[in-house]
């Protein structure tokens, strides 16, 4: 399958999707190449008239270099390469980053403000096809993404540009919107889960009806909210069960509706800040087209490298992820406390010991959710470095430790219904039937971390109805409630 591109409205999320995550090849259509090469052909007049002035990266080398203007033969050996950048070595990122930072530099082509040939664009959507080069996972302290994109492109673009090419290709923030977006489209599925989740823990604890009553969304006045009361609401059931305590259940069982709707609306938000990033100019500089102002054009050299929206989104799905992430491990520990519980129905303390590892997954989550500020560390011209990247590790620990702690909870609640023999609400029946056969009573524990990361593996698949009814209540609040 491909994903036709045409013009900047289809760098969408659910584009970004299929390219970076499903292998998906990605063409320009004939009328997007025609505009690209028309572009080109303003920025080549615009350079010709104004070849004798400071344009940097383009009549200029980049960085200090920017104080001379190149001679004529000295701009085209400088032309013809990739500006030098620092490097970082060590671990990869995943291929489904490096391929989303590939569909992410297209942006400035198809806005006209990074004038590079069709045929070098055509090369850089050809790296999907013939195979990308590893780029470095850590220590990326610049501002912007030179040091990634300086070892992504160099060796197939080396020795091979022509005037503006260079810059058009290293500068900018197409890595910090692909790591916004990355994270944006692995986040979607995260309300559902944790809802079925702390639906069937509710179930198991025998959470009162009353605590996810239709009248709080109205209390609440939030959208977000009322979509993860209406998610529990009908997992549960909105009658009163018949299991359910006649007193209050602990805090975090009270709380997890609101948690979940915070975890709705910061979801919502980081989706709309990826779609931005995804449609919107990042070079330094960009080319703006011929206007009455500037007959031939002009070139603006500016922030644009800096995506404000990046690290801070990062860091607000993390601390999203990380607070749920805390609420899973109190539930854990009141369901193995339960006097009628788990504790009191093995033969010996087995499921009920794993507090312990819900314990240890919370606090690696607590640990990575820290803010992500923007560096200081520089000197010089680049007195200030973009964390983008390191947000996107941290949101990724995070993002792991929560899925373990919801499998963990999950686990725990399946086998605090089973062992009490309580009813399990009809929408929840074959949840808990999916997570009983990942993990089945009286396993040997020699198999608990295998079947543990079952559990985890049926909370990934989405393959119960209890997780779709409560991805259907993520839908239902569309992007207009999103403040």
């Amino acid at each position: 399958m491909s994903v036709f591109i045409d013009e900047v409205q289809d760098l969408s999320l659910e584009n970004f999707s299929k390219v970076a995550h499903h292998g998906e090849a990605c063409v320009l259509t004939t009328s997007a190449k025609s505009r690209i090469e028309g572009n080109r052909d303003k920025f080549l007049a615009f350079t010709e008239a104004h070849s004798s002035e400071h344009v940097y990266g383009v009549t200029t080398k980049h960085h200090t270099g920017a104080k001379a203007v190149l001679s004529r033969n000295d701009r085209t050996e400088y032309s013809t390469r990739l500006p030098s950048t620092p490097a970082t070595f060590g671990t990869p990122l995943p291929e489904r980053l490096v391929r989303g930072i590939v569909f992410a530099r297209l942006t400035d082509v198809l806005n006209g403000t990074a004038c590079l040939r069709p045929t070098t664009v055509d090369r850089l959507l050809g790296l999907l096809d013939s195979g990308l080069a590893p780029v470095p996972r850590y220590g990326n302290g610049e501002p912007g993404d030179i040091i990634p994109l300086g070892t992504l492109l160099r060796s197939t673009f080396n020795g091979t540009l022509e005037i503006g090419e260079g810059m058009a290709l290293i500068n900018g923030s197409p890595v910090g919107t692909a790591v916004l977006a990355d994270a944006a489209v692995n986040g979607r599925g995260m309300f559902g889960k944790a809802a079925a989740v702390f639906a069937l823990a509710a179930a198991a604890i025998g959470s009162p009806s009353a605590h996810y009553a239709s009248d709080l969304g109205r209390l609440w006045n939030d959208p977000h909210q009322v979509a993860a009361l209406d998610a529990m609401r009908d997992l549960l059931g909105p009658a009163v069960r018949a299991d359910e305590t006649p007193y209050q259940a602990p805090v975090s069982f009270r709380s997890a509706p609101r948690l979940l709707g915070w975890l709705h609306r910061t979801q919502k938000s980081v989706e709309e800040c990826a779609l931005i990033s995804l449609q919107a100019s990042s070079n330094n500089p960009v080319f703006c087209p011929p206007s009455a102002e500037h007959p031939t054009g002009t070139m603006l050299s500016n922030g644009g490298y800096h995506n404000p929206m990046v690290a801070p989104s990062l860091d607000a799905l993390s601390r999203a992820w990380a607070d749920v992430c805390q609420l899973a491990t109190s539930q854990v520990n009141r369901l193995c406390e339960l006097g009628d519980g788990l504790i009191a129905t093995e033969a010996e303390p087995q499921v009920s010991l794993f507090y312990m590892t819900s314990a240890g997954w919370a606090e690696e989550a607590r640990t990575a959710a820290t803010t992500s500020l923007i560096s200081v560390a520089g000197g010089s011209q680049t007195d200030t470095g973009t964390p983008d990247l390191l947000a996107w590790n941290k949101s990724e620990h995070v993002r792991t430790a929560l899925d373990a702690n919801l499998a963990v909870l999950a686990l725990v609640s399946a086998h605090t219904i089973a062992r009490r023999n309580t009813p399990v609400p009809e929408r929840l029946k074959s949840f808990q039937h999916d997570v009983l056969a990942a993990f089945p009573l009286g396993s040997d524990p020699e198999d608990f971390g295998d079947n543990l990361g079952m559990v985890a593996q049926v909370l990934d698949g989405l393959g119960s109805g209890a997780v779709e009814v409560a991805a259907s209540a993520y839908s239902s609040v569309g992007a207009q409630a999103t403040a």
